[in-house]
């Protein structure tokens, strides 16, 4: 099924991008057009550039994907327009990848995997095994270093 991800923005988000890749026949990106070209067109799957910081862009550019996977960077904007962006999208799973707490506007949004981590570890295989999975629980999971 379709997988969209959003604002992957560094060589470990490309990491699971290239794991998703090879899983999933229709992956699709929503960039910022702040990115380096070079960044970008490392990037597998079919591409949207665009104004990260507009909630519209990235809903739009969710159209027809079942799931969306969201990269929170630290950037403290981009959590109320993801929010804005999930709520009106059509994304039937979304998995959203933070190094912060999730709040309870996250944690209330329909269809949610919040997965918390530490410097990425051990992210790409739980990102991977619940993106190929039928179905999935939903909620907060913290990832372990270990």
């Amino acid at each position: 099924m379709p997988v969209i991800c959003v604002n992957p923005s560094n060589s470990s988000d490309k990491e699971i991008v290239d794991g998703l890749s090879k899983q999933n026949e229709d992956l699709r990106l929503f960039l910022s057009d702040k990115l380096e070209d070079s960044f970008r067109s490392s990037l597998p799957g079919k591409k949207a550039i665009g104004d990260i910081l507009d909630d519209t862009h990235i809903s739009t550019a969710s159209s027809g994907a079942f799931c969306g996977v969201f990269f929170e960077d630290k950037d403290a904007k981009l959590r109320s327009i993801f929010i804005n962006a999930i709520e009106d999208s059509s994304l039937k799973r979304i998995i959203w990848l933070s190094q912060s707490d999730p709040d309870e506007k996250i944690l209330n949004l329909k269809n949610l995997a919040y997965l918390q981590h530490e410097d990425y570890k051990n992210l790409i295989e739980n990102v991977l095994e619940l993106e190929s999975q039928e179905e999935i629980d939903f909620g907060h999971k913290q990832i372990s270093k270990d």
